[in-house]
């Protein structure tokens, strides 16, 4: 029980301090956005990867750019984070919110076309 409840507070802990350097430190195109749905950790807290989400540019050269940052970025949450093991971080795309934007854009367009 307690394991779980500092695994939670670790993934929020990650979570926040992750968008606070994606937000600070990279750059991203243009009227893009990038958002950190959630973190997951592994159970020996070694690992964790951060979900993203990715508004107005290619999903592909987002993590791209990811990619290319995660050692600095790494170093930076090395650096923040005042426990050890650090998990190592890694991003992936996060495909059920991909989802709920396309069902929320064909909503739209139904509702545009008056088929709702």
């Amino acid at each position: 029980m307690a394991a779980e409840k500092r695994i939670e507070r670790l993934k929020e802990f990650l979570k926040e301090e992750l968008s606070g350097i994606l937000d600070r430190e990279l750059e991203f195109p243009d009227e893009s956005l990038v958002t950190i749905t959630k973190v997951e950790v592994s159970p020996d807290k070694y690992y964790a990867t951060a979900f993203i989400s990715v508004l107005g540019a290619d999903t592909e050269k987002i993590m791209e750019i990811l990619r290319k940052n995660v050692y600095n970025m790494q170093q930076l949450l090395n650096r923040r984070v005042r426990m050890r093991p650090v998990p190592r971080i890694s991003f992936a795309i996060d495909e059920g919110e991909m989802e709920r934007e396309k069902i929320e854009k064909s909503l739209a367009k139904l509702k545009r076309d008056g088929g709702l």
